[in-house]
């Protein structure tokens, strides 16, 4: 696993958010993986991620897999979403029809100063 990697991080960071929502008796545990797992992204560190896995394998099994079900569930939403947010690609802005004077067309578009200083 590459700790540089932005996407890496993020998903680490949607387990750990899954992890907050569980309740019921194992909620303490759960609990202490996600902040296991938010460390892992605040330092990037492989010692980090080592006690963040042992937390996280220590859950129940049948945790483990509804957990996994449900990080599953919600990268997919979050992968729609961030689909749906893209803003489509900037138009290019319309350039000036050419006066045939390089000195208009550069007050035209804004490119020289015409204020005077005293």
């Amino acid at each position: 696993m590459r700790l540089n990697d932005p996407k890496t991080l993020e998903a680490i960071g949607i387990l750990a958010g899954v992890l907050d929502e569980i309740t019921g008796p194992e909620r303490l545990e759960c609990l202490m993986a996600a902040n296991a797992l938010r460390q892992v992204v605040e330092t990037k560190s492989e010692t980090a991620l080592n006690f963040a896995r042992q937390a996280f394998e220590s859950l129940d099994g049948d945790v483990r897999r509804r957990i996994q079900s449900d990080a599953t569930d919600t990268a997919v939403q979050f992968i729609e979403r961030s689909r749906r947010s893209v803003p489509p690609l900037l138009q290019r802005p319309a350039v000036p029809k050419s006066s045939g004077s390089s000195v208009l067309d550069a007050i035209n578009s804004g490119g020289m100063r015409t204020e005077r200083k005293w």
